[in-house]
C-alpha cells in the first residue's frame, strides 16, 4: 500500500515540477501549484513534498505526508 502511495506522490511531484520547475525555491514554487493542489484536494505542503520527492527520489521527502 505504501508503495502505491509513494508512486502516486511521485506522479504528483512530476506535475508540480511542470508547474514549478526545480530552480524555484519552495516559497516561490508554492504560489504556482496552489490551484492544482486545491483541485486534487491536497494541501500545498503535500504537493511541495511530492515535488521534492520527484526531484530527489528520496522517500524521506514524503515523511509526514504518506506515513
Amino acid at each position: 500500500m505504501v508503495d502505491k502511495l509513494v508512486a502516486t506522490n511521485y506522479a504528483i511531484g512530476e506535475l508540480m515540477l511542470e508547474l514549478a520547475p526545480a530552480y524555484l525555491s519552495d516559497t516561490t514554487a508554492a504560489q504556482t501549484p496552489a490551484p492544482l493542489c486545491d483541485a486534487i484536494g491536497e494541501p500545498v505542503e503535500h504537493g511541495l513534498a511530492a515535488r521534492r520527492y520527484a526531484l530527489s527520489g528520496d522517500r524521506r521527502a514524503l515523511q509526514g505526508t504518506v506515513w
